[in-house]
């Protein structure tokens, strides 16, 4: 069998693109079926995180966040929201792309059709809940706190645009390993619970001490920005909380990171799509 290669993958994912939309919506309206609020839960979730959170953190244990420079915004809540809200696409949309395939054995001996169309439709769903999640935060930082976000918006979407394409090809490479390997869905959560300790979603990054690793040049500062979901947090706590352009430093970090985790992602699922039929 000849092994499908990562330019056919994206030539089939543009001509069933609107299959991806149609599962995309499907997604998306069977996560909330029968339930009360209905897409109410998709806000209830990051505010219920944050409201904990800064009960025990801001409340109990006096943490005070840094004032966002140059905004000058101290409200701890919007200081998790900024960080609690990208998280929220990265877990949620690895947690919903998991099982996509492997749950999808029926369809997938049944019916030809590009396999990476099934987690694929599971990261657009976690990013439109994303988008309406973070509207819903811009109207209130700048109701509360008397600040303008708007001219921020161009940036905002190619940073949503990259996380997007970062969690999409871990997203591939998992759902691709899980078809054979069950073990990787316990592994994952357990691997998302400490990531996110790890990840400055609850402090910030001038927290993290800097002082050096074993008596190198190198501070723990610099090995957790080595992280890219603790630069994506950072550049979405610029735009939120600072009211500023992320740097170009942390950009360009990002686009290459997610450029290259999207595309060995893809190349690691095209190479094994025609074989999980064999696996069902």
């Amino acid at each position: 069998m000849t092994v499908r290669t990562t330019g056919a993958a994206i030539t089939d994912i543009r001509n069933y693109r609107e299959l991806l939309l149609n599962l995309t919506r499907r997604e998306l309206r069977s996560r909330f079926r029968r339930s009360f609020l209905g897409w109410g839960w998709s806000f209830m979730q990051p505010i219920l995180m944050t409201a904990v959170y800064t009960l025990v953190l801001g409340t109990i244990l006096k943490v005070k966040p840094e004032a966002g420079d140059p905004s000058g915004i101290d409200t701890f809540a919007f200081f998790l929201l900024a960080g609690v809200i990208p998280w929220s696409l990265f877990a949620g949309g690895l947690g919903a792309a998991l099982g996509s395939v492997s749950n999808a054995g029926g369809l997938i001996t049944r019916v030809w059709f590009p396999r990476e169309l099934l987690p694929l439709s599971a990261i657009m769903a976690a990013a439109f809940t994303l988008t309406i999640e973070l509207s819903v935060l811009m109207l209130a930082v700048s109701v509360f706190e008397q600040v303008m976000i708007l001219h921020l918006i161009p940036v905002l979407l190619v940073l949503v645009a990259l996380e997007v394409m970062f969690t999409a090809g871990i997203a591939l490479w998992l759902s691709a390993c899980n078809v054979k390997f069950k073990d990787v869905e316990y592994l994952t959560s357990v691997f998302l619970l400490a990531y996110f300790y790890v990840t400055p979603v609850l402090y910030s990054v001038n927290q993290i001490p800097t002082s050096s690793v074993f008596g190198t040049s190198v501070t723990w500062q610099d090995v957790a920005l080595i992280n890219p979901m603790a630069r994506f947090v950072m550049a979405y706590r610029n735009i939120f909380y600072d009211v500023r352009l992320p740097g170009p430093e942390t950009m360009l970090w990002l686009a290459g990171w997610s450029i290259l985790v999207c595309f060995l992602g893809l190349r690691f699922f095209a190479r094994r799509a025609d074989y999980f039929a064999e696996a069902m």
